[in-house]
Order: C-alpha cells, then sequence, then structure tokens
C-alpha cells in the first residue's frame, strides 16, 4: 500500500509540472507524461461489473479475483442515473459531417507509445499497423486501459475498434472523460453483444446502465468491428454503436474536459486482443 500512494504522489507531481509558468522546470511532453501515468493506468486492480440480465449487486474487489458467476451492477449507494431526450436519434457521422479531428494512430505518440511499449504482465499496450492494440493475457476479468489524446469537452466522440478471437464476455470499450489519465467514463461492448456504461472514479467501477444488443447494432463474435460512440454535451450522454442509437443517460461525475481511449478485459479468452484503428471527434462547443 505504501508504494501504491507514494507512486499516486510522484503522478500528482508530474501532472501538476505541467502547469508551471514560463522560467520553471522544462515542461514534461505529453509523451512523457503519458509514460509517466502509464504504470498506473493499467496496473490498478479492478474487476468491475459486466452487462447482465439478472443484475446482483456485488462489492468491488481491491485486488484481481476471479469474476462471479453473474456480473454485478452500480452499488447501491450509488445514485440512479437520469435520462434525458435529444434530437440526434441518427447516425452522428453522417449527421455532423466532417470530424474536428482524426487520430489514424499512424503512430503512438498521441498515447505515450512512440517506439514503445507498454507491459505489466496482465495488460500488453502498443500502437502498430495503424492501431492502439490492447491485450487482456489471463481471462480473470483483469481490466487495462489507456488513455491520451487532446483533453475535449463537449463532443462527439467515436472510434473503431476490431476485435480478435473472442467469446462470451470478453470486454473492450471507449474511454472518455478522463481528466486525469486514470478516471473516466467506459462504455463497454461484450463479444456476445452486451453493452455497460459506467465510470472508474480511482477506487471503484460504478455501474450506471447496462443491455443487450439494440437492433442487432453490435456485430458480435471473433474478427468483427464495431464503431463506437458517445455524443457528450454537458452532462448528458448518448451512446451509439455502428450508427444504432443504444441509450440515453444523465450523470454529472464528470463534466470537465478530458482524454480518450479503451479499455479492455478478458473473461473467456486468453490473450484476448482488441485493435482501435480510429478516433474521431466532432466538437461541439
Amino acid at each position: 500500500m505504501p508504494k501504491r500512494i507514494l507512486s499516486f504522489t510522484i503522478l500528482l507531481f508530474f501532472l501538476s509540472s505541467c502547469n508551471l509558468p514560463a522560467g520553471g522546470n522544462p515542461t514534461p511532453t505529453m509523451d512523457l507524461v503519458a509514460t509517466q501515468v502509464a504504470a498506473i493506468l493499467t496496473s490498478q486492480p479492478t474487476v468491475p461489473p459486466l452487462p447482465s440480465d439478472t443484475p446482483v449487486p456485488t462489492d468491488q474487489p481491491a485486488q484481481p479475483t476471479l469474476p462471479a458467476e453473474t456480473p454485478g451492477t452500480t452499488p447501491t449507494s450509488s445514485p440512479e442515473p437520469s435520462f434525458t431526450p435529444t434530437t440526434l436519434s441518427d447516425d452522428p457521422r453522417q449527421v455532423l459531417g466532417n470530424p474536428t479531428f482524426v487520430d489514424t494512430l499512424d503512430n503512438g505518440r498521441s498515447f505515450g507509445l512512440q517506439d514503445k511499449s507498454y507491459d505489466d504482465d496482465y495488460t500488453f499496450i502498443r500502437v502498430e499497423n495503424g492501431a492502439l492494440v490492447l491485450t487482456s493475457r489471463y481471462a480473470i476479468g483483469y481490466r487495462g486501459w489507456r488513455t491520451g489524446g487532446a483533453k475535449i469537452g463537449n463532443a462527439y466522440l467515436e472510434t473503431l475498434v476490431r476485435t480478435g478471437e473472442c467469446n462470451g464476455l470478453d470486454t473492450y470499450g471507449l474511454v472518455f472523460r478522463s481528466s486525469d489519465f486514470v478516471n473516466g467514463y467506459w462504455f463497454q461492448l461484450t463479444c456476445d453483444g452486451k453493452w455497460a456504461f459506467g465510470y472508474w472514479d480511482g477506487q471503484q467501477y460504478v455501474n450506471l446502465a447496462e443491455g443487450g444488443n439494440v437492433n442487432d447494432a453490435i456485430r458480435t463474435g471473433s474478427n468483427q468491428t464495431n464503431r463506437i460512440g458517445v455524443y457528450a454535451v454537458g452532462s448528458n450522454y448518448t451512446l451509439y454503436v455502428n450508427g444504432v442509437k443504444i441509450r440515453e443517460i444523465s450523470d454529472n461525475t464528470f463534466t470537465e474536459p478530458g482524454s480518450y481511449g479503451i479499455v479492455i478485459a478478458a473473461r473467456n479468452t486468453p490473450n484476448f486482443t482488441v485493435y482501435a484503428e480510429e478516433f474521431a471527434i466532432w466538437k461541439l462547443d
């Protein structure tokens, strides 16, 4: 425990040093900062809940453990999310026109992975062949994630993710509004076509909503590509998969701009791998 507190203190020093006035210590580059926080990004031991038809509340373990037979959902103390109508019911990519920015992952600079990779024995992360690639080594539900890029606020954010071999509750998804490279919202899909939306607050995962395959929007099974999107304005979020609206949710846990990335967890398939081949951003401010 002391080592983890010391590591987090060092992380806060590096992050705060980015805001030093001119004439102070040299400002770390995005590449350096991302490298410094990499150990925390995937070493956080979490086994948050996955979508299920019969959710059962469970306590979040402090260390990696085998997943429960029935995935749990939001702790009973967490507020129930509300839902807000949106006028953007069609595919945002078609409605909004050209994106403000597209990261095609030609190199790993935006994720602190240029000419390097990250491996903590549980999760192996690298950028290769035009994709951010994450491998979850053991089918125990251990979550690993990587965030980077520019911090964005109100925006439609979309990523194109291809799966390798997968089964059942092998999980992957989009991370966004991560203000410190650790906290943030997760919009997750499973290999068999379920979805969940929640957030990691630095201590535990809180599930806000989950469900099945709406209008068969999620392409299931191995070697499939899904376009995962979130239309985020203030505290309102509309979730999309392959241009199909999945759910509208309101939650005010994270309203400030934050970075984005990918989360992964193998539950059924050792060495489960996903390939994020693009991140596209439409700013709405």
